[in-house]
């Protein structure tokens, strides 16, 4: 078994990846919508194995992916070579807080699926905000999506393993049961997770991989004061993907901010 090295503590992970997401896709009209209303030369922050990648590419879109994983790069690289779109994509091995592009002048950058809290103090997710406008232009639009945390959900599954998901991997053909365990540190606004993958052999062997991972939750004034310290103007605050006003029962936190 090939080891994976510390620094890519998600190439642990990377197999399992599209098919633990493989129902994310509420999102992605939304994202190219915006994108192709900017002018088409998008930036993905976290771009992870190419799911928001390919949909951009597929209409045309110049885009830009940048991922600190190699793992999960070599993932997006071999789906986009499958569908001819490596023509339309570069992707950058790079941090998110500090990747320095020769391009600056993307008309649409977005920061999805909850990349922002995988930052696990203020001062770097404000890094990277500021690192996305340096890369916009002027006017350019900036999304950014998260969940939205209520406290008494974060309470209830405060140190619960839960049963996520289960499929059947698509290479193997062996069940895989993903279980969560979190720990939340309000004080902090620090979630401790831990994804437990379960993979059953066909003899009944089960094979687990354990992910730990660490998470910042925002609120939505703090999220909005760090993009306006970031260079940028919020423009739409939304609770889902279709444009619902952001309220106390919303499920995600969702920003739309103009590069000034």
């Amino acid at each position: 078994m090939d080891m994976i090295p510390e620094t890519d503590p998600f190439g642990r992970i990377a197999r399992f990846y599209d098919a633990d997401y493989r129902d994310h896709t509420e999102d992605l009209p939304l994202i190219v919508d915006l994108a192709q209303q900017a002018g088409g030369r998008a930036l993905e922050l976290g771009c992870g194995t190419g799911r928001v990648l390919l949909p951009l590419a597929a209409v045309g879109c110049e885009v830009t992916g940048v991922d600190s994983s190699p793992g999960l790069l070599a993932q997006a690289r071999r789906k986009l070579q499958e569908q001819r779109y490596l023509d339309r994509v570069v992707l950058v091995q790079a941090d998110l807080r500090t990747v320095d592009l020769a391009r600056r002048d993307h008309d649409f950058a977005c920061c999805v699926s909850n990349t922002l809290m995988h930052l696990a103090t203020q001062a770097d997710q404000r890094a990277v905000l500021a690192n996305a406008r340096r890369h916009l232009r002027p006017g350019g639009t900036l999304l950014v999506d998260l969940f939205f945390p209520h406290l008494p959900e974060l309470a209830r599954v405060d140190g619960l393993q839960e049963l996520a998901d289960t499929w059947t991997d698509p290479e193997t053909g062996h069940p895989v049961h993903k279980w969560v365990v979190r720990r939340v540190d309000v004080a902090t606004q620090r979630i401790h997770v831990l994804f437990i993958y379960e993979e059953v052999r066909p003899n009944g062997a089960v094979v687990r991989t354990e992910f730990p991972f660490l998470l910042r939750y925002l609120w939505p004034d703090e999220l909005a004061l760090l993009l306006e310290g970031s260079g940028f103007q919020v423009v739409e605050r939304w609770g889902d993907f279709h444009g619902a006003p952001l309220d106390s029962g919303s499920e995600r936190l969702i920003l739309v901010a103009q590069a000034v």
